[in-house]
């Protein structure tokens, strides 16, 4: 019986013994190796995956072995869960793993934008003391936090904020979260609502089509001049262009950007230019707690594998 795995994520070495000890041969092909990973894909019977191949209809044709596709971390939007299921390939992943990391990178995100951290790094080592430039904006005491997404990542970023810094919580989401408003006062507003009272709007939604550019011209038209954008979900999510022209136009005050529409970005993008975004490369959701935890998907690719219920099963 065929026993091959790829794996095609950055796997703690834990997941690999784990694999092997069940009678399961992985075999690990870089993220950046999409031929090499396809190849090996057309002779596997799992996947353990991160975001650099495509789980399409093309996809399960040429592998049609695969029973299961692990998603490392939240996030499936690569995959077509319609084409998994005319298939009858599970797919689960671990959304418990990267809560953490990704809330804490984005308060960073929002620290350091608003206390201008890069550009008062960069002018302090050019010895320029006391420049306009460098000198941060608001406090996050006290201030208005909008929060697009309360599911398990959002309410952390609320936890963070309202406990440590007193800020008032409002969300949109499509469901009430009852712990968000008994715990912490949240108020569920609409997502006009949200843009025009919030100091700060940072995004936790998945990509679908009803979020993707959810934030564009119109929507950023909405946040006021001295308002910001926190983006560590998705980078099509936000309208790349738009986001630059606010920026420059100053129709908000500045961005932390972790997730881009393309990715890797093009050398020439246009956020390089602006002194007012804070970026960093994708990688919000990775800690080394993060990275244990999301290997851990091969539990449930195991189970599935033998016929078990997976713990966290997306279809």
């Amino acid at each position: 019986m065929n026993s091959q795995i790829l794996v095609n994520a950055e796997a703690h070495p834990d997941a690999i013994v784990i694999l092997e000890e069940n009678g399961f041969v992985p075999v690990v092909v870089p993220e950046a190796d999409v031929e090499g990973s396809l190849a090996v894909a057309r002779d596997s019977i799992a996947i353990v995956a991160n975001a650099s191949l495509a789980f399409d209809e093309a996809f399960f044709e040429l592998a049609s072995g695969v029973k299961v596709i692990g998603r490392m971390g939240v996030g499936y939007d690569n995959v077509d869960l319609e084409a998994a299921g005319r298939r009858g390939v599970r797919v689960v992943n671990t959304p418990l793993s990267i809560i953490e990391p990704v809330a804490e990178h984005a308060v960073m995100l929002m620290l350091a934008v608003l206390r201008r951290l890069v550009v008062g790094d960069r002018e302090a080592r050019e010895a320029m003391f006391r420049q306009p430039s460098n000198n941060p904006d608001f406090e996050l005491r006290a201030k208005t936090l909008g929060i697009v997404g309360m599911g398990r990542t959002g309410f952390r970023v609320a936890q963070i904020a309202r406990q440590g810094f007193q800020m008032e919580i409002l969300y949109h989401d499509q469901v009430k979260n009852e712990a968000a408003e008994g715990e912490l006062g949240a108020s569920l507003v609409s997502l006009d609502e949200l843009l025009e009272r919030s100091d700060i709007v940072t995004l936790h939604v998945n990509l679908s089509d009803e979020t993707r550019h959810l934030i564009n011209s119109e929507a950023l038209g909405k946040m006021g001049p001295g308002s910001y954008l926190i983006n560590v979900s998705r980078g099509q999510v936000v309208d790349e262009a738009a986001l630059v022209e606010a920026l420059r136009n100053g129709e908000i005050a500045g961005a932390g950007i972790d997730v881009y529409e393309q990715e890797p970005p093009a050398a020439d993008n246009q956020l390089w230019e602006l002194d007012n975004v804070i970026v960093t490369p994708h990688r919000a959701g990775f800690s080394r707690e993060s990275v244990y935890g999301s290997s851990m998907v091969v539990k449930d690719i195991v189970s599935v594998l033998k016929g078990e219920e997976p713990r966290f099963p997306v279809n």
